[in-house]
């Protein structure tokens, strides 16, 4: 992932804090949901429940989110492909993530086994962003 990217979305996003990622729906429209996100060094994180969500990136796996800060225009777009998984070593991912926004008792509150049934992964690999508003001043 761009450094700088990285750095926009680790000023500007907390853990704990809703983003908006958007999918492309049968009909080739955009379907947007509030979602949680986690951050790698790679990869922009997802924990996936819903099913409508599921089934537009198994479709296409094109995919949008908007991290923003409330009360100002600092935002951060970012563009890229979704990857949905259920192994071990999403498990060790989405479980981090879970930790990451919530502490470890936050984890145990929500601690399940990732599944094709119920709760997957999306690892987001970017490939453009924008970022606004989080530039220095000059």
């Amino acid at each position: 992932m761009d450094p700088k990217l990285h750095a926009a979305i680790t000023a500007l996003h907390d853990p704990a804090a809703w983003v908006h990622l958007s999918t492309i729906g049968r009909d080739g429209g955009p379907h947007v949901t509030p979602m949680m996100m986690g951050l790698t060094d790679t990869h922009l994180l997802f924990s996936l429940t819903g099913k409508q969500k599921v089934r537009n990136l198994e479709r296409d796996p094109r995919a949008c989110v908007a991290i923003s800060r409330p009360v100002t225009m600092a935002h951060v777009i970012v563009w890229g492909t979704i990857e949905i998984r259920v192994d071990a070593a999403a498990q060790h991912l989405w479980e981090a993530m879970i930790e990451r926004a919530f502490g470890p008792d936050g984890l145990g509150q929500r601690s399940r086994a990732l599944s094709r049934e119920g709760t997957m992964l999306g690892l987001l690999t970017p490939s453009r962003h924008r970022i606004y508003g989080l530039e220095p001043k000059p």
